[in-house]
């Protein structure tokens, strides 16, 4: 775990109070007052978060935003801040709210540019999603992938900004829509952020996959959308050397049923 941050940083956005570190995250993540700190790895992206995610209508959920210092910046010292949202995650999975979140999020976000930063990032999960798109050959190897390359076919829709992590980051509180939190941004069709919460759903947390199909059954190409989530995950688990692969032949059971 990281040390939080420290008295310019909270000075700058006017925090009062003693950190307290919260769970996720990496241990890159505490509450002071009525802000949440984080540790921003690209201070271009979150700058943008800033000035864009404000303009998002936030019709059915609530959106997480970053909040500027006193002094205007997005970044002091490698920290950005957001205000907290009320809600939490679920007991009980709730996959088909969270999927109907997704197709309610990224309507709204339809009239978003294309941020420069999508296009320079080279982590792990930035890897996986070109590798899963065509746009560039995969640096690593695994039977489980070449199976799944060999079912990937052309696909033909418009791209636009997606949240591309929603599996844990909606959060629910009792009368109140549900919270996105921890935007993660990719440059796709919109039904691939849904591709990607059922092949997490499915593969990590032993989901029902002919409920949540039914539940994206309106979605165009989903079937290829599925395949390109499973290498997107699979290529990054690889970059960061997981060893426990097992449940990504669940992948291909239901890739394969689906590309039939």
């Amino acid at each position: 775990m990281s040390d939080g941050p420290g008295a310019v940083v909270l000075s700058a956005f006017g925090a009062d109070g003693d950190p307290t570190a919260l769970p996720g995250g990496e241990g890159s993540s505490w509450r002071v007052g009525n802000l949440v700190f984080k540790r921003v790895p690209s201070g271009n992206e979150w700058r943008w978060l800033g000035e864009h995610l404000p303009s998002i209508r936030e019709e059915g959920f609530r959106l997480a935003k970053p909040v500027a210092a006193l002094d205007r910046r997005w970044v002091v010292d490698g920290w950005g801040a957001v205000a907290p949202l009320s809600g939490s995650s679920p007991t009980t999975p709730r996959w088909g709210e969270v999927l109907a979140v997704s197709d309610r999020l990224h309507l709204e976000m339809r009239h978003l540019p294309k941020p420069s930063f999508v296009d320079r990032r080279t982590h792990p999960w930035s890897v996986g999603d070109r590798v899963a798109w065509g746009e560039v050959g995969s640096p690593v190897h695994h039977d489980v992938l070449d199976l799944l390359l060999a079912l990937r076919r052309p696909v033909d829709l418009a791209p636009q900004l997606i949240h591309g992590d929603l599996t844990g980051n909606v959060l629910f509180a009792d009368g109140r829509p549900p919270a996105v939190i921890d935007p993660t941004m990719y440059w796709r069709p919109a039904g691939y952020a849904s591709a990607i919460v059922v092949g997490d759903a499915v593969r990590w947390h032993g989901a029902d996959a002919d409920a949540l199909l039914a539940a994206v059954a309106h979605l165009d190409a989903f079937p290829q959308l599925y395949v390109r989530a499973c290498i997107f995950r699979l290529v990054a688990a690889l970059l960061f050397d997981h060893l426990d692969l097992d449940a990504y032949a669940h992948d291909v059971e239901l890739a394969e049923r689906l590309t039939a």
